[in-house]
């Protein structure tokens, strides 16, 4: 009995070096027979997604390399858009390492690499946060001995699918890895990264507003891959937790084996804080029952790796969780007759179920995907301002068919001497808050929607009474159906 347990850890250790030392080639073309991964062609991770002003669901992905290589590979990043959550266009490489380092060859004695991005939308521009990573080689690629140090940067765009500049190379005050950015419905940004650290961000979206915190999280196992997301006015703070590896492959549901999971708490503020909630995505391979199976075992050959790492998105009624699994190199590389490579990562997508209480039911992670979304309504809808109720600088519109979902409104104003806030509230002037426009001069105002769906009276409520001779021109509310 002792024997056999020695051999099987060395099994298992065998297989933890080969995941970052051996390069499989991607021998196997036959085309990926299952709906997740979502992307087929390339190897995806770290998806960040997000609803954009053309209606459809935009993410930004990390890029592990087609020869693998391990972490220190990761060079670029990739844009890809859905109208249905199943069908993807890849808009091609967005921002490049050597972008970041301003020349074509990584400083000497060092490894730089870009890890998990964020993208998201803000007055008119496309701002993508992006974490840098730097290993000094004259400390080793050991976990114990290497040198490190990270900190994220900013580059813009002026469409999800153009090359970004970067504006600002190294946000002050920012440590660690895999940025994640929130805009709140009351118009305030914030910026997350690292071991639950958060900021608010400057309307320029390029520096800190003030000292960042780290955040209670209430569980000692956070590790990276924090994520913000919003339901029904509570915030979801969701991460990755710290595990023990490698796994063995005779137990790989060992009960005294800390599990590389996506967990997550609920606060009230986005600062926090954070009650621990319980567990949102299981190890990568769990449950999972259907299609192959590693020969002799009776689990999905890329149970052994985990890299767990989180996006949420609200899309039309359903919300998703992106995560990302080494099943596609599992196929490229054997056909499933091997877990795959650990750094050759491709992203998924499964729905998320809540109960009554708002407590997330742990996602079951599946091969088949999710169903496409159909949706039937207009793109954007005008509201009639000659209709305009008009009381104490409040606007009423009432009745406003908002479907299934909308996700940005517009306003344009003239005559605007100061900037005022402009909140967007349903059914009655203190209901509920589903977005703030932020306006600083005339002209035309946007703000992203939460929430917004279902027929309602809409309430446009300003901060201050409205300056003499200005008027407002037009508001709309958009991205109701993908462009």
């Amino acid at each position: 009995m002792r024997y056999s347990k020695i051999i099987s850890t060395i099994f298992c250790i065998l297989i933890s070096i080969a995941a970052f030392s051996q390069i499989k080639p991607n021998i196997n073309t036959k085309p990926y027979p299952y709906g997740n991964p979502v992307i087929k062609h390339m190897y995806t991770a770290d998806a960040s997604p997000h609803v954009m002003p053309d209606g459809r669901v935009w993410m930004v992905t990390s890029v592990d390399h087609e020869d693998g290589g391990g972490y220190s590979t990761m060079h670029k990043y990739h844009t890809f858009s859905s109208k249905d959550m199943v069908n993807w266009t890849d808009h091609g490489e967005v921002l490049n390492i050597y972008d970041v380092i301003g020349s074509n060859v990584e400083p000497e004695g060092e490894d730089w690499a870009l890890w998990a991005p964020d993208m998201v939308y803000y007055e008119g521009k496309y701002y993508l946060y992006f974490p840098v990573r730097i290993l000094y080689k004259e400390g080793g690629y050991d976990e114990k001995t290497r040198k490190t140090i990270a900190y994220t940067g900013v580059a813009v765009s002026d469409a999800p699918d153009k090359k970004f500049t970067v504006i600002n190379p190294k946000i002050k005050g920012t440590q660690g890895i895999d940025p994640a950015v929130f805009i709140d419905d009351d118009g305030e940004k914030y910026l997350y990264y690292g071991t639950h650290y958060g900021a608010k961000l400057k309307d320029n979206m390029m520096e800190l507003d003030g000292e960042p915190i780290k955040m209670e999280v209430d569980d000692e196992r956070f590790m990276e891959a924090i994520w913000m997301d919003k339901k029904d006015n509570k915030y979801y703070l969701s991460y990755h937790s710290h595990y023990d590896k490698p796994i063995d492959p005779e137990n790989p549901d060992d009960l005294h084996r800390k599990k590389s999971r996506l967990d997550y708490g609920v606060s009230d503020h986005p600062l926090g804080p954070f009650e621990y909630k319980g567990i949102l995505n299981y190890e990568l391979g769990v449950n999972v029952n259907e299609g192959p199976k590693l020969p002799g075992k009776n689990y999905v050959p890329w149970r052994l790796y985990q890299s767990n790492h989180g996006g949420i998105v609200e899309y039309h009624g359903n919300d998703y969780l992106f995560y990302h699994t080494s099943a596609l190199s599992s196929w490229r590389q054997d056909e499933f007759k091997g877990p795959g490579t650990w750094t050759q990562r491709s992203v998924c997508v499964d729905q998320i179920s809540y109960d009554e209480s708002g407590i997330i039911r742990p996602v079951q992670q599946t091969l088949t995907g999710v169903e496409p979304v159909i949706v039937d309504q207009p793109f954007e809808i005008n509201l009639a301002l000659k209709d305009t109720e008009v009381t104490n600088s409040t606007l009423k519109f009432e009745n406003i068919n908002l479907g299934t979902g909308y996700y940005y409104a517009a306003i344009e104003m003239k005559g605007i001497k100061e900037p005022l806030k402009c909140e967007i509230r349903l059914d009655k002037p203190n209901g509920a808050l589903v977005g703030t426009f932020v306006i600083k001069k005339d002209g035309l105002t946007e703000t992203l929607l939460r929430n917004a769906k279902g027929t309602h009276s809409i309430y446009l409520k300003f901060s201050d009474e409205l300056p003499t001779k200005s008027s407002i021109k037009s508001v709309k509310i958009f991205a109701g159906s993908p462009k």
